[in-house]
């Protein structure tokens, strides 16, 4: 396996003895099993994807040791072309500089195979034509994400300047993200954190795990709101963030969100109204790039978790 980091906007991998002789494209192809091997290609004639900080070809053979940048993960002819849609924007915070929306599950944050112009991309340059110039093509604006049945607080920067420092401070942990989870069982511990590396999954690349080999280290923190008969809400920090982070960390505990179509164990009550997984963004806490200021900002639980806390009976 190669090691692996990722920054928000890209991702570096380093080739060990054991991938050496592959040609790029191919190895690609199965890093990255949601991208078609043309439209791996495709990136890397665009330049978009970096053998060793230089442009490559498709056919060249990797070698131990060899550093891999993956600047982007849609050809520049698909990005260019992203087209507005105006889809309605929870807006919780807004000024010069960035603004924080409130994402409702189903909505995935950028273009991705099955969902090229129906994203919270597509709806943010609807409002704002002028993100194509902050970022990268891919993720205008966006500082961070969530995934795309997760609901809550996102963060997008609306100026280059603006950007720049709010990566900054998600890459020194200085952007504090809460969440809210109900989860399955009742933990017995008041408060607690998680500390596991999490990594790509060798038997399926399009999910996550814990494991030793090519990961990142990777810290929760939580602390229980309430107890139900079989069910626990928490209220969850996060350190790090490693993508499916918290799902996974819960699901080492033996804990899942409940509702997780992924991590979780699939024991959703066929009485219990929940559509998807009780995951949310509930508060972020950060400074200001621009001005200094503090800003903390909550999103209450959706309508469609409220209902499910209130139904203690089932809980």
């Amino acid at each position: 396996m190669p090691e692996h980091s990722s920054l928000e906007n890209q991702q570096q991998l380093t080739i060990s003895p054991e991938q050496a002789g592959q040609r790029l494209d191919r190895y690609l192809t199965a890093f990255l099993p949601e991208i078609s091997r043309t439209a791996i290609q495709q990136l890397i004639a665009d330049g978009q994807i970096l053998v060793n900080e230089k442009k490559s070809k498709a056919g060249y053979a990797l070698r131990s040791g060899d550093s891999i940048a993956i600047l982007a993960t849609s050809p520049v002819s698909d990005l260019s072309h992203l087209e507005p849609l105006s889809i309605p924007l929870d807006i919780v915070y807004e000024d010069d500089d960035l603004l924080v929306i409130n994402k409702p599950a189903g909505l995935v944050v950028h273009p991705a195979p099955g969902h090229k112009d129906d994203t919270l991309v597509n709806a943010l340059l609807a409002r704002y034509p002028e993100l194509r110039q902050v970022g990268s093509e891919e993720r205008p604006g966006i500082v961070h994400r969530l995934d795309r049945d997760t609901s809550g607080l996102m963060i997008v920067a609306k100026n280059a300047r603006a950007h720049a420092a709010l990566v900054e401070q998600m890459k020194r942990h200085e952007i504090i993200k809460r969440y809210l989870a109900l989860v399955e069982g009742n933990i017995a511990l008041d408060q607690g954190s998680i500390d596991a590396p999490i990594g790509r999954n060798p038997r399926n690349r399009q999910q996550m795990a814990i494991t030793a080999i090519g990961s990142r280290e990777a810290r929760t923190h939580f602390r229980v709101l309430e107890r139900f008969n079989r069910h626990t809400l928490l209220l969850l920090q996060l350190e790090t963030g490693r993508t499916h982070q918290i799902r996974l960390h819960l699901k080492a505990i033996g804990h899942p969100v409940l509702g997780d179509p992924v991590y979780g164990s699939g024991n959703v009550l066929k009485r219990m109204p929940l559509q998807r997984q009780f995951l949310h963004a509930y508060q972020l806490s950060f400074t200001h790039p621009i001005t200094g200021k503090h800003l903390e900002l909550e999103a209450p639980l959706p309508p469609e978790l409220q209902i499910v806390l209130d139904q203690k009976d089932f809980l």
